[in-house]
């Protein structure tokens, strides 16, 4: 039991939790932001708010272009913040299985003693 408790306690729960819902805002706040973005862009196409001179469209892609730029980087800092907790997680797992090979090797090794005993018992 206490192989399990020393593999649980080498996780950085606190980092995990503490992290876990600003990662879940963000992926909400990017997901609602880029489908909201996208649809206030497609009706602005379509119903003409920004037909005009060529100087004011301009100026428009260019304050959506520096949008999708904030939007982007964002998200990578989204990914980065992921790839980290996924980095501690993989880690974690690789822990827990070389202590679950090793605690099926003692337990194959006792039932092996347990038959001998047994068998010098009976014989």
């Amino acid at each position: 039991m206490s192989i399990w408790m020393t593999a649980l306690k080498i996780i950085p729960w606190g980092n995990v939790v503490e992290s876990a819902p600003h990662i879940v805002k963000a992926a909400k706040h990017l997901f609602s932001a880029t489908k909201k973005e996208t649809a206030d862009f497609s009706a602005d196409w379509q119903t003409g708010d920004i037909s005009g001179s060529l100087d004011k469209r301009v100026r428009f892609l260019e304050a959506k272009l520096i949008e999708l730029s904030d939007e982007q980087r964002s998200s990578a800092e989204l990914i980065k913040s992921l790839a980290e907790q996924n980095a501690l997680m993989v880690e974690a797992i690789e822990v827990f299985r070389v202590r679950v090979k090793m605690l099926l090797t003692v337990c194959i090794l006792l039932l092996g003693g347990l038959a001998v005993v047994i068998f010098r018992f009976v014989v």
